[in-house]
């Protein structure tokens, strides 16, 4: 079974802004949507509240693994957690249970940081410019890494960016 890290991120590892991404860019959510539905996610407290207060629900054709240690409303879809250990153990049974090989750790900087030892994939969406923002990956996080693959977009404003895969070394 795998663990994949999908992420978007600035030239200067800049992820997040007051709690959403710092860009918009239509044809990076097309991509999470696709690599992630049907599968297993998980992700922090922040980060399942910035998916339902945009969404006004949790993320549709998922199942949600969140490590908090504060109640989240009920839902058939989400599996609060109080540990990292616990959300890779649920992870793994529910990916199982659903015939999955993998499964997805969707956000925030800190799950992701907390988690990338145990990452054997990132799928990374290089923003190609400089953001601030208030959350960022730690430096050399992509050093156990090596680039397999690279398409260069642009979108309609003219930000230039690329779908990269990472594998583990």
């Amino acid at each position: 079974m795998s663990v994949r890290l999908l992420v978007a991120a600035a030239e200067n590892d800049v992820i997040g802004l007051d709690g959403d991404l710092p860009w918009h860019l239509s044809a990076d959510l097309k991509r999470f949507a696709a690599l992630t539905r049907g599968h297993v996610v998980v992700m922090g407290r922040l980060t399942h509240e910035s998916i339902v207060a945009r969404l006004g629900k949790p993320l549709p054709g998922r199942h949600a693994v969140v490590v908090t240690s504060r109640a989240l409303e009920p839902h058939p879809d989400v599996e609060p957690v109080a540990t990292v250990e616990a959300a890779l153990e649920r992870a793994a049974k529910a990916t199982a249970a659903r015939g999955l090989d993998d499964w997805f750790v969707i956000g925030g900087a800190q799950l992701y940081t907390a988690l990338l030892p145990v990452v054997d994939v990132v799928d990374l969406t290089r923003v190609h410019a400089e953001v601030a923002g208030d959350a960022a990956l730690p430096p050399g996080w992509l050093d156990p890494f090596e680039r397999v693959s690279a398409e260069r977009h642009s979108d309609a404003s003219g930000l230039e960016f690329s779908f990269e895969r990472w594998v583990r070394r």
